[in-house]
């Protein structure tokens, strides 16, 4: 990739992620959070140590890609971006609040992308003043190997603006697809359900999650079970997707399985907690 400035609103699991295919693509990268977190550089150290083990960053390349990231709480620093994509928690309000300040702050503003999973692109642009600037990136998880983004235009969205955004995934050698705005795009309209009938089925005690997950794995040649997915995604976002789909659609058909409710209040909420449909944790 030439070299460009990248800004990755979030610095959790999605916006690490992120912020590491871009650095590794050569570009420059400013990662913002709400609050500093002392501990940045060693996450993203180890996340690229990772990725590297699995075959999918060399090795000897780790130090040049971390030091093209720049970690940051003061959202001016966003200023030069040619592309800001926002990875914060899957919350309208959360988002709305995070684009109010940005545009409040930033002045040259080029392109602003949001990797919402379910939520709408028109009304998150609400929140801008540059709506034909603003457009969904849904990078999937993990974004070092997936290689399908949803490109999805809202209401305002520019021509200009989709073109300049579809170079970028370009040049990281995704494969875009460009989607209208719709309740959970195409992917997530399509698994979502999928995952909460697996919840439903385990519930009513039909079978076990290794073997539930066995059947889709084997019988449909899924690369993972419907659990083990809910659990890596993590069982709040799952739950909020869910959610999500069901009042934008007002179809019943989405609505959350109780067993996931109860997980999530239980705070069972996958991979990242070691707990959820199965244990992570360490023994002894």
């Amino acid at each position: 990739m030439e070299t460009i400035k990248i800004g990755i609103l979030g610095a959790g699991t999605m916006g690490k992620q992120l912020a590491l295919l871009f650095a590794a693509n050569n570009a420059s990268v400013r990662i913002w959070n709400h609050r500093y977190q002392q501990n940045f550089q060693a996450e993203f150290e180890r996340l690229a140590l990772i990725q590297s083990r699995l075959g999918l960053l060399e090795k000897d390349k780790i130090t040049a890609i971390t030091e093209r990231v720049i970690y940051t709480n003061e959202l001016a620093e966003m200023s030069g971006c040619e592309l800001i994509l926002e990875a914060v928690k899957e919350d309208k309000v959360v988002k709305a609040n995070i684009f109010k300040q940005l545009v409040q702050v930033v002045l040259d503003l080029r392109i602003i992308a949001t990797n919402t999973s379910t939520l709408s692109i028109t009304e998150l642009a609400s929140h801008t003043d540059i709506p034909d600037q603003f457009l969904g990136l849904h990078f999937f998880n993990p974004p070092m190997s997936m290689k399908l983004v949803e490109v999805v235009k809202g209401e305002l969205t520019s021509d200009k603006t989709l073109q300049s955004a579809l170079k970028i995934l370009q040049l990281l050698g995704k494969q875009a697809v460009v989607l209208p705005e719709t309740p959970g795009f195409v992917v997530n309209r399509l698994l979502f359900p999928m995952i909460n009938e697996a919840v439903l089925l385990l519930s009513e005690g039909v079978a076990d999650a290794k073997t539930i997950d066995s059947c889709m794995r084997l019988g449909a040649n899924h690369p993972m079970g419907p659990l083990e997915l809910a659990d890596l995604i993590g069982l709040d976002i799952c739950l909020s997707i869910l959610e999500t789909l069901v009042e934008e659609t007002g179809d019943g058909k989405y609505r959350p399985a109780p067993l996931l409710k109860k997980y999530v209040r239980a705070g069972k909420l996958g991979k990242k907690i070691g707990i959820g449909f199965y244990s992570y944790r360490k023994r002894g």
